[in-house]
């Protein structure tokens, strides 16, 4: 097993769009020596005194300004381990949910912007082989949960 497995979270926010639920997705800039400019979902690692719905929440609150409440999040995968090498490793708890109603207000020390793409186009967004592989994992429930959103909004 490498030598640093990190755990961390992943949360991919829909709204529900009439043709296609969108997905926000974060720009990192480039950070130069250390990797390119890239779109991400809501990420980030999971301090010492937090479980992973926590970490969430807080990364969450922290990188969109969004507000969820725990019972929002649904899970996609819990505890899963992507081997990078022999020195990097991320252990992965990764959620969907609907985003709440309000603005989306970036820490511009992490993103400097923010697209809500359409579900469709997600997968050729993302350049990093993990967002991917946790975005295939994750795209049917984000169908499910803004499907099932637009379902109580038109029948409200």
């Amino acid at each position: 097993m490498p030598a640093m497995l990190r755990p961390s979270v992943e949360c991919w926010i829909t709204r529900p769009v009439r043709d296609s639920p969108h997905v926000l997705l974060l720009h990192a800039p480039e950070r130069p020596g250390v990797r390119p400019a890239l779109w991400q979902p809501v990420s980030g690692g999971i301090e010492d005194w937090e479980d992973p719905i926590e970490a969430c929440l807080r990364e969450v609150r922290e990188e969109s300004g969004l507000d969820l409440p725990p019972e929002a999040l649904a899970t996609v995968v819990e505890d899963v381990t992507l081997v990078f090498n022999a020195d990097r490793a991320l252990r992965k708890f990764v959620y969907a949910a609907v985003a709440p109603p309000g603005r989306i207000t970036l820490d511009l020390r992490e993103h400097d912007a923010h697209q809500w793409m359409a579900a469709d186009a997600v997968a050729a967004a993302l350049t990093r082989e993990s967002h991917r592989a946790m975005w295939e994992l994750a795209e049917p429930i984000v169908r499910t949960i803004a499907a099932s959103d637009q379902s109580e909004t038109d029948s409200g």
